[in-house]
């Protein structure tokens, strides 16, 4: 069961593919990073992490307002979550 859906979020995605993207594809490159302007990818990242509907919009409000462009992989940004949770 999901945390949060696609109506639940606070922010603005594109909910298609980015040129040489593909929202099916689920190899290593898409296992390690999560496209911060992708709604789906966000929303697989969020769901796979949070295990309430408020945390997941504090992680998304932090991925979206204050996470850094160099912070991609999904290991980092979990990481980097933990650590600013309070901002």
């Amino acid at each position: 069961m999901s945390v949060i859906t696609k109506s639940d979020l606070a922010y603005k995605y594109t909910w298609s593919a980015d040129q040489g993207d593909n929202p099916n594809y689920i190899g290593k490159l898409d296992r390690d990073k999560v496209d911060r302007d992708e709604g789906y990818e966000v929303l697989r990242f969020l769901n796979s992490i949070c295990t309430t509907k408020p945390q997941a919009l504090q992680a998304e409000r932090l991925i979206k307002t204050l996470l850094p462009g160099t912070v991609q992989k999904r290991t980092d940004i979990h990481q980097w979550l933990i650590d600013n949770w309070k901002k």
